[in-house]
């Protein structure tokens, strides 16, 4: 009769001894720990308030005067921010500024495009601002950077719509938001679209992505009258060369 061998159970039990002793040094917590402590080192939403003028009405360090802009006129009402002014000048009627802020000098204000960018535009205001509200959904931020690279700007007159929510946000890199915002214990996300996609649309969803910054513009300020000199340089209006400025409608 033909003998059977007999093949030893010990080596396939190995790794279950293995596991047992690893398991017998192990905190019972760790393996539970690990995903939870990944999740919770992710960064917040950082929220930020920009103006480009101090406390004492004066341009902040840092800012940079890239155009000078006589005869304009301002509104109270960003349409932007909700907090600061609205100005246009009959360089191109066209085109608003928003948002504009007051500084010292009665008749001088500053505006900027964008909350991420210090360049700023210089206006001579000969007429008092006038009283007229403008529209702005107060709990919009001005500007949003998504993840790394993508920026977006508050778009308030938007009336177009996707899966019936409005397009809040034009970003940069082919990107759109329509709302509304998530912003659940301090880490923001907003519903991002691929703008030209080959949809019905033109827009192709790419889901919530995290929101990295928000901005916010800031109320003006009303600077007590001083004696000191404003740092902002005097545009006084000329009958020379007509200022003009260019609309863009890059957001970033």
């Amino acid at each position: 009769m033909r003998s059977v061998k007999r093949v030893s159970a010990t080596l396939p039990t190995l790794p279950v001894v293995a596991l047992l002793i690893f398991a017998a040094v192990t905190p019972l917590g760790a393996f539970a720990v690990a995903p939870l402590a990944a999740s919770a080192s992710s960064p917040a939403t950082q929220v930020r308030t920009v103006s480009p003028v101090g406390s004492t009405g004066h341009l902040k360090a840092g800012y940079k005067v890239v155009r000078h802009l006589a005869h304009a006129s301002c509104q109270t009402g960003s349409f932007m921010t909700g907090r600061a002014d609205r100005c246009t000048t009959p360089a191109s009627r066209a085109v608003v500024l928003d948002p504009c802020w007051p500084t010292a000098s009665s008749k001088t204000f500053v505006c900027q495009r964008r909350p991420w960018r210090h360049k700023i535009v210089l206006l001579h205001v000969p007429q008092p601002v006038s009283g007229k509200p403008g529209a702005h959904r107060a709990s919009l931020p001005w500007g949003m950077r998504i993840k790394a690279k993508v920026r977006c700007l508050l778009d308030p007159g938007s009336v177009r719509r996707v899966s019936g929510h409005a397009l809040l946000f034009h970003c940069s890199h082919h990107r759109d938001v329509f709302g509304p915002l998530r912003r659940g214990s301090g880490h923001w996300k907003a519903h991002v679209y691929r703008t030209g996609a080959r949809t019905r649309s033109g827009y192709r969803s790419l889901g919530w992505q995290p929101v990295r910054i928000v901005w916010y513009g800031a109320a003006p300020v009303s600077p007590s009258p001083s004696p000191t000199p404003t740092l902002l340089p005097t545009l006084t209006p000329s009958a020379s060369a007509t200022p003009t400025i260019t609309a863009s409608a890059t957001p970033y």
